[in-house]
């Protein structure tokens, strides 16, 4: 069997029944395709054709990489230290080749910030998130260095700038969550605060008990805070926030509060969730993404559905990407990503094609 068919196949088996009418459901209304840092700054060459590719597939929005808070994919009078290339505006030249299409129409521009901090953890321990068995993370902030300390102040200014200078639609916030490493001395002095407790909760043996629900109820409120500053600070220069969630797994209608991903919470904070699908890594096959549009349709109208193309050894196949996209569609969603572009090979650009036609 061919491509087409195997990517028509695809499509129909996942879009739902329609009444009257045997038709493919229609593309989602926002079509984006998600540009990283190594695009932007390490093949910024290859721009030109993918802007081709976009309007090939009929892509109406892009999110591109501008940096995290210890690099930068353009100058900043304020950190010159941190500028990827000295002096070389690599947003400016990706939004200028992406943001229109060979048609005059300007495509949806969202400008993603990474909350990975490895950099500045190398020179700062300090800011870094302390696991339960006082381990030191080599790429997350603590709690208190994203809420009270410098890590949340630099976001703050990282979103007013590339707002202000920009003027995207839209800035998204990725890699922005709590795991393990929360237990430092002064994340227990927040979650003492904030809980009222006058310890870590603890297991019989002493433990620290990391599964307790005062735990993610302090971490998801911490993380609420920091998001919504981040868009107060989206908003004064007239751009929206988008805030990158884990899928939850094991319950479609869940979240992930563990990671102070409380879905409720973070809706009131942003504009916007971004439900991170990435089924090629977590044992599920692309018609779970139908399921997770229902949920969060459910929850509210303001969601995206994105796809990453990765799995384990590799990256979903062109039919599972096909199949994805039209599960999102018939569970409700309005608005779906496939991210990266650079693990994009020719029958996922064909995929999109057909899917987004």
């Amino acid at each position: 069997m061919g491509l087409l068919s195997v990517l028509a196949l695809a499509v129909t088996s996942c879009s739902g029944p329609q009444e009257g009418s045997s038709a493919v459901a229609a593309p989602a209304e926002e079509r984006t395709v998600g540009v990283g840092y190594e695009t932007v700054v390490d093949a910024a060459h290859t721009l030109p054709a993918l802007a081709k590719r976009l309007d090939e597939v009929n892509a109406n929005s892009v999110t591109i990489s501008v940096g995290r808070l210890d690099w930068t994919a353009f100058p900043w009078a304020a950190y010159p230290e941190l500028e990827a290339v000295p002096g070389r505006d690599h947003v400016a030249e990706a939004i200028k080749a992406l943001g229109t299409g060979s048609d005059g129409r300007k495509r949806k521009v969202t400008l993603t910030v990474d909350l990975l901090i490895p950099g500045w953890i190398s020179t700062n321990p300090g800011l870094a998130g302390i696991n339960f068995d006082g381990t030191r993370s080599t790429d997350f902030a603590s709690v208190t260095a994203l809420t009270t300390g410098p890590a949340g102040e630099r976001l703050v200014e990282f979103v007013a700038e590339v707002t202000k200078r920009y003027q995207p639609a839209a800035v998204a916030l990725t890699e922005l969550m709590f795991d393990n490493n929360t237990y430092g001395g002064d994340d227990r002095d927040s979650y003492m605060l904030a809980s009222g407790a006058t310890d870590w909760p603890r297991q019989a043996s002493g433990d620290i008990d990391v599964g307790h629900p005062s735990i993610a109820t302090w971490r998801s409120e911490a993380l609420a805070s920091v998001v919504a500053k981040a868009a107060a600070a989206a908003h004064q220069n007239g751009a929206t926030l988008d805030m990158d969630v884990r899928a939850p797994w094991d319950d479609p209608a869940g979240d992930r509060t563990e990671s102070g991903h409380d879905y409720g919470l973070l809706a009131s904070a942003a504009d916007r969730l971004v439900v991170w699908n990435y089924f090629g890594l977590n044992g599920k096959e692309p018609e779970y993404s139908a399921e997770l549009a229902r949920a969060m349709a459910k929850r509210s109208p303001k969601f995206v559905i994105s796809v990453g193309m990765w799995a384990t050894g590799g990256s979903i196949s062109a039919a599972d990407l096909a199949a994805a996209l039209a599960a999102s569609i018939s569970g409700g969603a309005t608005a779906v990503a496939v991210t990266p572009s650079s693990m994009l090979d020719d029958d996922a650009w064909e995929a999109l094609r057909t899917a987004w036609a």
